[in-house]
């Protein structure tokens, strides 16, 4: 009996530590997977930000304001909003096309997320004036945690606003 019970004990400690290791194994699976898919969503989403500001037009000059950047590109016609808020579909960043806003990214840490630019130098040597040498963008997943960023070269030069 006495065998029986100490069996039956070593069989519960052995099975505690084979069920902790499965948890942790599964937790880092599912960890792993939800980072990918992150990640993978993200990437597409700085790529779109990337291909709609390094085409940014001169004339009408860009507006920015908090988290957002209004202006006109040579993929299409028309003004486009790029902001990162607390839409319609939950906190995100959303492009606005022709009056429609579209969600491009969700889950994104609207307080911890900025799009800024740098005007510090004078680029085509004229006027003592000051033209936009990047626009950055950045932002954090709630999820995650992790930051992204992402800093384009308008390929127009675009005087100071």
């Amino acid at each position: 009996m006495i065998e029986l019970v100490t069996t039956l004990i070593l069989i519960g400690v052995i099975g505690a530590f084979a069920g902790l290791f499965l948890y942790n194994g599964i937790n880092g699976y599912l960890a792993s997977k939800r980072n990918s898919e992150s990640a993978l969503k993200v990437q597409a989403v700085l790529d779109r930000i990337s291909a709609e500001l390094r085409n940014v037009k001169a004339e009408p000059k860009p507006v920015f304001a908090a988290k957002q950047i209004t202006y006109q590109n040579d993929i299409a016609a028309g003004n486009r909003i790029l902001q990162i808020e607390d839409g319609p579909q939950g906190p995100g960043i959303y492009l606005t096309v022709g009056g429609v806003k579209n969600l491009l990214l969700d889950g994104v840490d609207v307080a911890q997320s900025n799009i800024t630019f740098d005007a510090t130098k004078n680029l085509d040597n004229e006027n003592n004036d000051n033209e936009i040498s990047s626009i950055r963008v950045a932002f954090r997943l709630v999820e995650i945690g992790t930051p992204f960023r992402v800093e384009v070269y308008p390929r127009a030069l675009i005087t100071y606003p």
